[in-house]
């Protein structure tokens, strides 16, 4: 993997771009290149506020390495009305089981604006990966966060949200129509 080491915001790749639906390389070699990727991906998921994003993949900012971070959101009872969340880099990242149960949610794309869908996924999922140094990462992950991650190794296998799409498509505004009128918790 040839990767500027320099560490940055980076442009979000946008659909049509081939690199969105090319399965991405396995990474070899671990050191400066990866982490600099890894913070690459912080930095670049950090800057996206609208939408704000919860994970973003390599291809998504123009790399072809099997690399995306993740992000696992929780609260603190001492600050409720503060949300709090954990990165986690994933290199070579694999689903080392799945629950057998599945949700139909909506999901987006950072790198198709605008855009909304439901998508059925495994519930709850295992993972397997390494960190930007190479040591070994395993998660537990269910709900949001197993969405997140499947969502994020689609993106390293070249495959998009809206070609697992059950039903409609939507744009914002007309997911916000849909919803008008129904109560929030």
């Amino acid at each position: 993997m040839l990767y500027n080491t320099r560490m940055a915001q980076k442009p979000i790749i946008q659909v049509p771009d081939q690199i969105l639906t090319t399965p991405c390389d396995k990474v070899r070699v671990f050191g400066d290149e990866t982490k600099a990727l890894a913070q690459d991906l912080v930095d670049t998921l950090n800057a996206a506020i609208k939408p704000q994003g919860a994970g973003l993949a390599a291809p998504q900012i123009g790399v072809t390495a099997r690399v995306c971070v993740v992000r696992r959101f929780f609260a603190d009872p001492a600050k409720p009305s503060q949300e709090l969340h954990k990165d986690y880099a994933l290199v070579n990242p694999k689903i080392t089981s799945e629950s057998g149960e599945f949700d139909i949610d909506w999901e987006g794309c950072l790198s198709i604006p605008n855009t909304y869908g439901r998508v059925k996924r495994s519930r709850k999922i295992k993972v397997m990966a390494f960190d930007e140094k190479g040591n070994v990462i395993k998660l537990k992950a269910s709900g949001f966060f197993a969405r997140v991650i499947q969502h994020e190794l689609d993106h390293l296998d070249g495959v998009l949200f809206t070609s697992k799409v059950v039903g409609d498509v939507m744009t914002e505004e007309a997911l916000d129509k849909l919803y008008e009128g129904v109560p929030t918790l």
